[in-house]
């Protein structure tokens, strides 16, 4: 059975299809069940329609969260009247994305499901035979609270069926409402007992059957990283400790669950070689498949079945549009691409590696201006396979814009008759940044800081260069819950005691990373991978080439590093015999007198090796060192979720969670300067306490 028939059944059956409200509040009144004694069948039409409403939300989380802030442009000739409500931060009752009984129509219909279902009805051994559909119910009430959280500040919370104009009058007449510690607690407690403790997400797959290529089983969001979301929030809100390492804790837990673990890929957008015209590379492959998401909302691919996504025709051009979108990309947006470094480690020439770093000089980057700095925004928006003349179709028609726009986020076509499949819940490579987020502030800056330079695997982890031994064995004390894997590389007893089943656990079996090579040895591979086939690249990689090489991405300025001890500290660098690039033959006496070096290095360096290790582990692990590395990660975590996260509905709430946290006292200090467009329109010195951060809850 189709799923467009499966939906139609599941409104059926719920009674979903013309609800009205009689009190005229925002909550619906009357959505009833045709039976209360439910068939497995039952429950699949029952998802299907909760999921049926869920649709209805989807643009509006992604344009809440953009268009009020600083990375893109409202067309105030194109765009439609809501959308520039939304850009003017001028919401009124009536705009389309101001309607929260569409969020409490989820709700209520988790509600009445969650009521209703047999809940203690056995399969076979010891599993709750609607287990899983129970989960999906409550992931789904779960993510649309926090949606209202963000958007509102405080709703009105409501965990029992509302089925009568009686009892939605009433929670009205009540005006009682909640806000995010009440709520993110209160989900936080539901869905905890539920985190998986066998080798199976609890996400129901259907016999793998799917719709439009996605899987029932994506469709449904993983408890695990609902979690950590709601633990994320709620510590931004609280700065709580405890909620930071929780959600570190979950999201470690989402990451690397046996069988299922999810890496960051490596589709990047890139410059093939140091004389490359054009950069080239498979970045927007991260936006194309279900599965690289923690759950998706499948959308409707015709009107004729219900509800399409229109976030085609805001963010690019179509027919439909006469080819002007509605919301481009921002010189904010612009500026910030520009201004990082594209790195490249090159091995061309048979001579030593070299780190190459590309030109600051826009004349050489012909109109395409993003070609400068990070690629990201150029591959998915402005380069020249998305903006394009289209003067053929403008000589047809007059209104029509003679070039064309496409946004590779939301598609690699400008056909007016196609819509999105699905609108992601938490797309996995922001969840890593969000992780990088939750680490940091709970004093692992070292470790956050690998999620955006390195990737995260065993090998970084046992990299005292990059993550000390402090910070290891602090790791070491956040456990998983529900699993104790065991990494294989680790045989010394004393070691595997201490990493079983911990945050440091990312299996060498299962993720590799590019090795980091030496640039003073000989060796034209640069693409070796250590350890299993799931790549993992540092994030800031997938628009900045080879980030691992990239000296001016750094965690530690030269201040701090001016407080280490090292080694050798009484020969100058210039006295150092080098080996020039040119240099292959190894009985050259250049050559030998490098080994001669080496070896009186190295008999020095044993003899102070202990006492400095001793120093500098010191030294890094004080709290003014630690506090001002998370100040530095901070930034860098903001700046990388806007340049991963642009045109997703990220930004301003991005924003609005470092605001949190900087409210409640971060003991990093400021760590964000307000965008001059956020300040125009927020204020300053606005610290998340009601308008104009949250828009005013309509009344119906």
């Amino acid at each position: 059975m189709k799923m467009k028939s499966i939906i139609k059944c599941g409104l059926l059956l719920l009674g979903l299809g013309t609800a009205t409200v009689s009190c005229e509040d925002m909550f619906t009144a009357k959505n009833t069940l045709v039976s209360k004694e439910l068939e497995p069948q039952d429950t699949l039409y029952q998802m299907m329609g909760i999921i049926k409403r869920m649709q209805k939300l989807a643009d509006r989380t992604v344009l809440l969260g953009e268009v009020r802030a600083d990375l893109v442009d409202v067309d105030p000739l194109h765009a439609s009247l809501d959308i520039q409500e939304l850009a003017a931060n001028n919401v009124s009752a009536t705009n389309v994305y101001n309607q929260p009984s569409d969020y409490y129509a989820v709700i209520n219909s988790c509600n009445i499901y969650l009521n209703y279902v047999d809940s203690m009805r056995n399969s076979q051994g010891t599993r709750k035979y609607y287990e899983k559909e129970i989960l999906s119910a409550k992931c789904y009430r779960a993510w649309c609270y926090l949606e209202l959280l963000k958007i509102y500040g405080e709703v009105p919370y409501v965990r029992t069926p509302v089925l009568t104009s009686d009892d939605a009058q009433a929670i009205v007449a009540s005006g009682k409402k909640e806000g995010m510690v009440k709520i993110t607690t209160d989900m936080i407690n539901d869905l905890i007992t539920f985190r998986a403790t066998e080798n199976d997400d609890l996400r129901q797959e259907y016999a793998n059957r799917s719709f439009n290529g996605i899987r029932y089983q994506e469709m449904s969001i993983p408890v695990r990283a609902m979690l950590a979301e709601l633990y994320l929030w709620r510590a931004s809100y609280t700065g709580d400790q405890n909620d930071y390492v929780n959600a570190i804790r979950m999201y470690h837990d989402y990451f690397t669950f046996p069988s299922e673990e999810i890496n960051t890929g490596n589709n990047i957008a890139e410059w093939r070689s140091r004389d490359a015209e054009r950069p080239s590379g498979s970045y927007d492959g991260n936006f194309r498949s279900s599965r690289n998401c923690a759950g998706v909302l499948p959308m409707e691919t015709s009107k004729y079945y219900g509800t399409v996504s229109e976030l085609r025709k805001v963010f690019c051009s179509l027919d439909s549009n006469n080819y002007y979108p509605a919301v481009t990309a921002s010189q904010r947006a612009k500026d910030i691409s520009k201004a990082q470094d594209y790195c490249q480690f090159i091995t061309e020439g048979g001579g030593f590696p070299e780190v190459y770093y590309r030109e600051h000089d826009e004349n050489l980057y012909s109109d395409y201006k993003t070609m400068e700095g990070d690629l990201r925004l150029y591959s998915i928006s402005d380069g020249p396979d998305n903006v394009k003349d289209n003067s053929t179709n403008s000589r047809e028609n007059s209104s029509y814009n003679n070039m064309y726009y496409l946004n590779r986020k939301y598609g690699n076509t400008t056909n007016g008759n196609s819509y999105l499949e699905f609108i992601p819940f938490f797309r996995n490579n922001i969840l890593y940044l969000h992780f990088a987020e939750a680490l940091n502030r709970a004093g692992f800056p070292e470790t956050a800081f690998a999620i955006l330079k390195y990737g995260l695997s065993y090998y970084t982890l046992t990299n005292r260069s990059i993550v000390s031994k402090d910070e290891f064995d602090r790791l070491c004390l956040i456990t998983s819950l529900g699993f104790t894997v065991q990494e294989p590389k680790f045989t010394d007893d004393d070691l595997k005691k201490q990493t079983t089943g911990t945050a440091v656990i990312w299996s060498s079996d299962v993720f590799g990373t590019y090795f980091i090579h030496s640039l003073n040895t000989m060796n034209p591979d640069a693409r070796q991978i250590e350890g299993g086939n799931r790549i993992q690249v540092g994030i800031h990689s997938f628009g900045c080439g080879d980030t691992q090489y990239n000296e001016k991405y750094y965690l530690d300025d030269a201040d701090t590093k001016k407080g280490l001890k090292t080694y050798v500290e009484d020969i100058e660098l210039e006295e150092v015999p080098r080996l020039s690039r040119n240099s292959t033959h190894e009985d050259s006496v250049e050559y030998d007198r490098v080994i001669e070096y080496n070896a009186w290095a190295d008999s020095v360096n044993i003899a102070r090796k202990d006492s400095v290790d001793t120093y500098n582990a010191s030294y890094l692990a004080s709290t003014s060192i630690r506090t001002k590395r998370q100040a530095r990660v901070a930034q860098l975590i903001l700046e990388e979720e806007a340049l991963e996260g642009v045109f997703e509905g990220l930004r301003f709430y991005d924003i609005m969670r470092y605001q949190m946290q900087e409210m409640g006292g971060s003991a990093i200090g400021s760590t964000i300067t307000m965008p001059a467009y956020i300040e125009d329109k927020y204020g300053a010195t606005t610290k998340m306490a009601g308008k104009p951060w949250y828009l005013k809850l309509p009344s119906r």
